[in-house]
């Protein structure tokens, strides 16, 4: 067989001459050879030409072909080779065949120091060499690590566009974040005004602030690990107040600043020390938050959620259909402060405060919108609380304050309420349902088959806990099916609602 190759290879050099046959044959490493046969099939196609660099742009640039490999060290600022190297990616036509804006940077194992590194266009890859892990402790940075530079207050990395374009589809994958030299403001992604952009498989330590979306729609961030956040992790938030009621020219529907579907999956956030970080703030015109095996560590406020005045729209354009799935929010001073949000559902979870230093652990009221519902009015759309499951604990007051129209709480386990106080103060409750601090009375709501006031080995000496408490004007309640044995009050109704329509109902308890 080998005979016949070397007799192939003569007749090629006897046809066609030594330098064409040279020519057709690539430079291999030393020591590796291929056969005539492999050689011939590496040729192009007939009619295949060859590409200016700027087109083969268009399919995969890595970052080396714009940074040398000795400036990315760690040390050196690389964020102008950077910015070129996304340039790069973006210098096809986006508004004319062939279309070929857009496309993947490809970044190696190195170790990148950034400011702020703009997005100019849509459709960005960002592929990564693989997740650092910055936050193990050991900062030995391996696979692919940014590095921010001294007092970096800007955006590593920042989508630019307007509120005009809702651009499609930048991502980011695998990589470590090291934001210790970031100060105040300072941001480590703004993906605002992008739609179906994906950040994944990334670990962060020491960020201020870790992700902004004003705008856009069905973005997701998930697999992300946090060690040290000093700011806000995620604000999610858009803006109705020149649209609907405030301008009837543009209808909320077709408002442009509207912000729609933000999806959190399994990301966990462990602040820095001092209980000063905001783990989510959710607020105005932005509907749709999901949640998923999100955790939140010793954090200031796990979530915050707030409507401005200047929204209008009777509450419509507020925060709206947020649903979380087994949250863990551990350790904070106020776990959940949820204020003129409407239909909020949430399943299962862990919450726990943070002793004396929590006086709730969750609450949920209305600020400046909320009405109450009558027979006349249907109120504002700032209502509608449901928790199904889930197990809550540790505050020096009630655990779960509820001052919103409608409500129902079912199948939790709530424990270690009220540790500020002794065994003779009286009334305390572990679930407190008030108007109290709300512009809301709660006017229809359901508290079922609960466990209240002990969790098994967690029952501190001397501390009286209460069950459920209704303050004064609360009305058509329904209490039923819960075991506040352990409790040293079982169940306060302080209403005096005479209509019997609309009195509490408080049964099999």
């Amino acid at each position: 067989m080998r005979f016949f190759r070397w007799i192939f290879l003569i007749s090629l050099l006897f046809v066609f001459g030594t330098e064409h046959v040279a020519a057709t044959v690539p430079t291999l490493p030393q020591g590796i050879s291929l056969s005539a046969d492999k050689v011939l099939a590496l040729r192009p196609e007939a009619g295949a030409v060859s590409r200016s660099q700027a087109v083969q742009n268009q399919d995969v640039v890595s970052l080396l072909d714009f940074c040398p490999v000795s400036l990315v060290n760690g040390s050196n600022d690389n964020t102008a080779c950077y910015q070129n190297a996304i340039n790069a990616v973006c210098s096809g036509k986006s508004n004319a065949s062939p279309y070929r804006s857009g496309g993947e940077l490809y970044v190696p194992a190195l170790a990148i120091v950034l400011s702020q590194v703009n997005i100019p266009c849509n459709g960005v890859h960002i592929h990564n060499a693989g997740n650092g892990n910055v936050n193990s402790g050991n900062l030995d940075y391996r696979g692919t690590v940014y590095i921010s530079t001294p007092k970096n207050s800007g955006t590593m990395f920042k989508y630019s566009s307007s509120n005009s374009d809702y651009g499609t589809g930048f991502s980011f994958d695998h990589a470590g974040i090291d934001a210790s030299n970031m100060v105040k403001d300072g941001t480590v992604f703004d993906i605002s005004w992008t739609q179906h952009s994906i950040i994944r498989d990334v670990s962060l330590l020491n960020p201020y602030n870790i992700f902004k979306e004003e705008g856009g729609a069905a973005n997701l961030v998930e697999d992300m690990v946090v060690l040290g956040m000093r700011g806000t992790g995620f604000e999610f938030w858009g803006d109705a107040s020149r649209c609907g009621s405030n301008n009837p020219t543009v209808s909320l529907a077709a408002c442009n600043k509207r912000a729609d579907l933000l999806r959190l999956n399994r990301v966990n956030m462990n602040s820095a020390a001092g209980h000063k970080a905001r783990c989510i703030y959710w607020h105005d015109f932005a509907q749709s938050l999901d949640l998923s095996n999100t955790v939140c560590e010793s954090a200031a406020v796990g979530i915050q959620v707030s409507c401005d005045k200047s929204m209008g729209n009777n509450g419509e354009a507020c925060p709206a259909f947020g649903r979380f799935y087994d949250p863990e929010f551990e350790d904070c001073s106020l776990c959940m402060d949820i204020s003129d949000a409407q239909d909020l559902e949430i399943h299962a979870g862990y919450v726990l405060g943070r002793g004396i230093a929590s006086k709730n652990v969750v609450r949920i009221y209305n600020t400046n919108f909320g009405a109450s519902a009558t027979p006349s009015m249907k109120g504002s759309y700032a209502e509608a609380f449901r928790w199904i499951g889930g197990r809550f604990g540790n505050s020096g007051g009630s655990v779960m304050s509820i001052g919103v129209s409608e409500f129902i709480l079912s199948g939790g386990q709530y424990f270690n309420s009220s540790l500020e106080d002794n065994i003779t103060s009286l009334p305390q409750s572990t679930i407190d349902v008030t108007h109290v601090g709300s512009m809301t009375i709660p006017t229809r709501g359901i508290i079922s088959d609960n466990i209240l006031c002990v969790a098994s080995g967690q029952q501190p000496l001397g501390v009286h806990q209460g069950g459920i408490l209704l303050e004064e004007g609360v009305k058509n309640v329904h209490v039923h099916d819960n075991d506040t044995s352990m409790c040293m009050d079982g169940i306060i109704n302080k209403s005096t609602e005479k209509n019997t329509k609309y009195k509490n109902i408080i049964h099999d308890n």
